[in-house]
């Protein structure tokens, strides 16, 4: 695996990629659909899943998740905050992508790509559509 800065010598300090966000990823998601799981028991609908993370207030390294389930779908992105749908019909929760703007540490000019096969196209376009991020 590469570590965060390209080319830098290892040592045990540094992270390697994907060493935390894959995990992370993976429990938010069988969070997200164990909760889904449990409202659709008593919402006989589709409805929307919305988490958010942010670092502590007071705690060194600690990170503080939140969840809402919410009947009416977002009317538009909101910075921070990854967008969940439970179909009702299929009993399938899915990821709103065009609604969907998860935190994400900054990186470097030197560590972004510069290829356009790494440009997502729909993550643009809802950042556009949030109103609070403008892109250069």
């Amino acid at each position: 695996m590469e570590t965060t800065l390209i080319g830098q010598k290892r040592n045990s300090n540094m992270q390697e990629m994907g060493e935390t966000r894959e995990p992370m990823a993976a429990d938010c998601w069988s969070d997200a659909n164990r909760l889904a799981e449990m409202y659709s028991k008593k919402l006989h609908h589709d409805f929307w899943v919305l988490f958010a993370a942010k670092p502590h207030v007071t705690q060194k390294n600690a990170i503080v998740n939140g969840w809402e389930v919410i009947a009416k779908r977002p009317p538009q992105p909101m910075v921070g905050v990854l967008v969940f749908k439970w179909i009702h019909k299929e009993k399938r929760l899915t990821v709103e992508t065009d609604l969907s703007l998860p935190y994400d540490i900054p990186i470097s000019e030197a560590e972004m790509s510069s290829s356009m096969k790494d440009f997502n196209p729909i993550l643009a376009d809802t950042a556009k559509k949030s109103g609070s991020i403008l892109l250069a």
